[in-house]
């Protein structure tokens, strides 16, 4: 199945993208087609969605929180099964109001460090572990559900991550995962470029501040960094990580690649 729709046109706020033409280590590459990330559909407008509704969608998963979902719901969209499943906890860097909320954040004695990396190693890298919503997506692409399209809010932390293990357990490099995953700072160089003119005092005291600003509008190379280390830590391989995790023995595996590498 192959669905050859153009979406590159889109703007690039709505960080949505094909999965698809990634070279997999065995000589492979991703099907186009089949596996999309995106931000929330409730940011396209209807003329946005024209070329998102031509692409066969059988399932959209939505992986923001179920308040969130429901305060920007997505449009249905006709012949896509529509599931919600949080992927996390809501994120409370939405909510920032002020400079003086968000230096409260940055500069709290008890973060005992570098803030921006507690908070990548307490909010991206934990998502890959005992994530309930992400092991229904892989049971869905497993399941033959595709096309599938996943997003959170923006597209970027839950989607980047969700994206990251599909990709890894397909078998692509490190490199090109972690490519996609940054891909999200292009896409998004508008706000954050908008949230370091909104704080530019505090963004001018520290690289730290600045990474902090840079991470609540896109993200840092340290999330997927980290998020490779510690699932390479704790089980030693990818694929020991997803049977572990989400029940993906080898012949899932090998199914699961089967169907979506060419």
């Amino acid at each position: 199945m192959s669905h050859y729709i153009t979406i590159s046109h889109l703007p690039a706020r709505l960080n949505i993208r094909d999965l698809g033409g990634l070279p997999a280590r065995d000589g492979r590459h991703v099907r186009k087609g089949l596996i999309f990330r995106s931000s929330a559909l409730a940011f396209f407008s209807e003329e946005e969605l024209v070329p998102v509704k031509k692409l066969g969608l059988k399932t959209i998963l939505d992986l923001r929180s179920e308040s969130g979902a429901s305060k920007r719901p997505d449009p249905p969209l006709e012949g896509a099964a529509y599931y919600n499943r949080c992927a996390a906890f809501q994120n409370f860097l939405d909510d920032l109001n002020s400079p003086a909320e968000l230096a409260s954040l940055v500069f709290d004695e008890d973060q005992k460090g570098n803030p921006a990396d507690v908070l990548v190693s307490s909010y991206s890298a934990s998502l890959a572990f005992s994530n309930e919503a992400f092991r229904f997506m892989f049971e869905s692409l497993l399941e033959g559900r595709a096309p599938l399209l996943f997003h959170c809010s923006n597209g970027k932390d839950r989607t980047g991550v969700a994206a990251m293990l599909i990709l890894l357990a397909l078998g692509v490099e490190e490199g090109c995962v972690k490519e996609d995953f940054l891909r999200s700072n292009e896409s998004r160089k508008e706000e954050i470029d908008r949230l370091l003119g909104r704080f530019r005092p505090l963004s001018g005291l520290s690289a730290t501040a600045r990474s902090f600003l840079t991470m609540i509008g896109g993200v840092l190379p340290e999330s997927a960094d980290m998020t490779i280390s510690e699932i390479l830590e704790r089980y030693g391989t990818f694929e020991n990580f997803m049977e572990k995790e989400y029940g993906f023995d080898g012949e899932k595996l090998r199914r699961f690649r089967d169907m979506y590498l060419e």
